[in-house]
């Protein structure tokens, strides 16, 4: 897969739920029960495999456990591009809407313990 990301991606198999998709102008679009997958996580953003066909350009509220010594990182995430896999599941990239510095540097933290073991 070619790199897009600025920052570096750090493998993770985590599950998220997404309880509603909106668009930037607050409209409710749907909501949804299917699992998410997430498969690497970043400073800037997230990659996630779901059997969903979720719209470019959504944003959802994701509430992320990186590890349980870790306090949860809850934002908002945009889908910036999808790719089907196979009939059934689809690969999407998504970034940050808004990310504090101190989420960022919680990000670093996780990916130099992940590097060190």
């Amino acid at each position: 897969m070619h790199e897009k990301r600025k920052e570096k991606r750090i493998p993770i198999n985590i599950k998220l739920s997404v309880s509603d998709l909106y668009t930037e102008s607050s409209n409710t679009l749907l909501d949804i029960s299917a699992p998410i997958e997430v498969t690497d996580i970043s400073a800037k953003g997230l990659g996630f495999i779901s059997d969903a066909v979720l719209p470019i350009g959504c944003i959802f509220i994701s509430n992320i456990e990186l590890d349980r010594e870790l306090p949860q990182i809850i934002t908002d995430i945009k889908i910036i591009r999808s790719q089907a896999i196979d009939d059934n599941r689809y690969r999407y990239g998504c970034e940050f809407v808004s990310i504090s510095p101190r989420v960022s540097k919680m990000l670093d933290d996780f990916e130099q313990r992940i590097s060190d073991s």
